[in-house]
């Protein structure tokens, strides 16, 4: 007779005091739907065969997985699923220059999507010239590093861990991801580009299925290829044993003004001018609020319009001053 081995893993067992009406079948449905290449059938169906649903005694019950994935309030049971998100003003954790403080809640793809819509809110972006006068977007982190390491530590985290959650934390010019459990035997810090271990494969498994993952095992080299990219410095990476955590360093600064290259006066009008909206500004505007010469913000205005930061349009005295959106 042969033995073979059966390896469960977390996210592949029921939990406990949860039932199938804890799974929301719409967002089942639109997930088949819009998947990919996932083929048109029932839900249950669907998450029979994904592992996000278990018999059990009888009953079908949600698996870790499934519930996390499809459940209506996922945090209901499991409070320790959600995410935790610290905004400082500094470049440490400080009590006292706490900014903003998050605790994000819902399946899986919500927690991604809200965690990846705030930082990416919350991070600096301007522009920067190129050769000549053109001006092309500059941010602060590439987004995919961004999104990569949120769905990293969503994914790779371990659930058995019902202490701690996901922990974001965002400083002025860092952001460090916090996942409870450390790294899986075998994989160390020095050699997990090249090692590959899924701790949760029902929820890996329904990521990709989503599009969250576009390809097993590449999410670190993903975040280390394009920050190379952007000349940013490589992942600063610790395995605590309780914990894994990486951090990375943003460009240092990125405002509109030190992108553009604008010097003291010109960031002054250039800002008046964008807070005009689509209204504009006129140059005698300009000149009574900053107090200056009419012929010295005159000179300013044409300095920025050379360089393509902004339009001017109309005639003499209807003359206003717009900001010029990025290659137009």
């Amino acid at each position: 007779m042969t033995n073979w081995i059966k390896i469960e893993h977390i996210d592949a067992l029921p939990v406990r005091g949860s039932s199938l009406a804890d799974i929301d079948m719409g967002r089942v449905e639109r997930h088949i739907a819009t998947g990919r290449g996932l083929v048109s059938e029932p839900p249950l169906d669907y998450l029979h065969r994904q592992s996000g649903l278990i018999e059990v005694d009888g009953e079908t019950v949600p698996t870790l997985g499934g519930l996390l994935c499809f459940g209506k309030d996922p945090q209901r049971p499991l409070p320790h699923t959600g995410i935790s998100l610290t905004r400082y003003a500094g470049l440490v954790a400080n009590s006292q220059q706490v900014i903003d403080i998050r605790d994000l809640r819902g399946p899986l793809f919500e927690l991604i999507d809200q965690a990846d819509a705030y930082l990416w809110a919350q991070s600096n972006h301007g522009f920067r010239l190129d050769s000549g006068p053109r001006r092309s977007p500059f941010d602060q982190y590439p987004r995919t590093a961004i999104r990569e390491l949120i769905v990293n530590a969503i994914a790779h985290r371990d659930y058995r861990v019902t202490g701690s959650r996901v922990k974001i934390e965002m400083f002025k010019n860092e952001i460090e991801w916090y996942s409870p459990g450390g790294l899986p035997s075998g994989i160390t810090v020095e050699n997990i580009l090249k090692s590959q271990y899924t701790r949760n494969p029902v929820i890996v498994g329904f990521l990709f299925d989503a599009g969250y993952i576009e390809q097993r095992g590449m999410g670190l080299d993903t975040v280390a290829h394009v920050l190379r990219e952007e000349q940013l410095p490589f992942p600063q990476m610790e395995d605590t044993g309780a914990s894994f955590l990486i951090r990375i360093q943003g460009h240092g600064s990125v405002d509109k003004h030190t992108a553009l290259g604008l010097d003291a006066p010109l960031a002054q009008i250039y800002t008046m001018i964008e807070g005009a909206g689509p209204l504009g500004m006129s140059s005698r505007d300009i000149a009574d609020r900053l107090e200056w010469s009419i012929r010295t913000v005159n000179y300013r205005l044409q300095e920025l319009i050379e360089r393509k930061i902004v339009n001017r349009e109309g005639a003499t005295s209807r003359t206003r001053y717009y900001v010029r959106e990025p290659d137009t």
